[in-house]
């Protein structure tokens, strides 16, 4: 009887994970022709870090055929979490917040990307739990994406600093080598 429980709550959550994949799927097969960043205008950029790039708001992707993608920190899953959407990543935010547009198509780790078809998407997802509680919270802590040139870059939840890691963060974090991403824990599938 346990191990029948345990099958069906895999199986509803392995649902939820694909149910959350699937329009981010929609990405499959299609090359980015602009990638804009946005975040809190401080006067100058602050999201270029040498390992990754630190964002306090999200990410848009602009296709080949002209349609627009975003990642943001959300609230979905948990109080911080990675969300996707088609469309336009304005809505997310209001006037009064401040947020500054920067296009990075000419940054040196965008340039390998750009134009080159996007060839996988898998989530990875964490959970949380109460002290002295069981029960398990879920959700998307970051999104893997894979190029035909090989390449790979990660969208995560999360917010370094002095290279500590502040998981489930109003923040997201994109790095885009394995070794990056293995040294902030990154990309981990801890929970399927």
């Amino acid at each position: 009887m346990a191990e029948t429980v345990v099958h069906s709550i895999e199986n509803t959550f392995e649902i939820e994970i694909n149910t959350y994949e699937k329009p981010i799927r929609e990405l499959i097969g299609k090359s980015i022709a602009n990638v804009n960043y946005y975040e809190i205008d401080y006067g100058e950029p602050t999201w270029n870090e040498t390992e990754y790039h630190s964002l306090d708001y999200g990410i848009e992707l602009v296709t080949s055929d002209k349609i627009k993608f975003y990642f943001v920190w959300g609230n979905e899953f948990t109080q911080y979490d990675v969300k996707f959407r088609k469309g336009n990543i304005l809505t997310e935010f209001s006037a009064e917040n401040g947020v500054k547009k920067c296009n990075v198509n000419s940054n040196q780790k965008w340039a390998e990307l750009i134009g080159v078809k996007i060839s996988g998407i898998e989530s990875c997802w964490s959970y949380w739990s109460l002290i002295n509680e069981d029960k398990r919270n879920y959700y998307p802590q970051d999104v893997r994406i894979e190029f035909e040139n090989w390449k790979e870059m990660w969208i995560s939840a999360i917010e370094i600093r002095d290279g500590n890691i502040n998981w489930m963060a109003d923040h997201l974090t994109i790095v885009f080598d394995r070794k990056t991403a293995d040294k902030y824990e990154i990309g981990l599938k801890n929970v399927v």
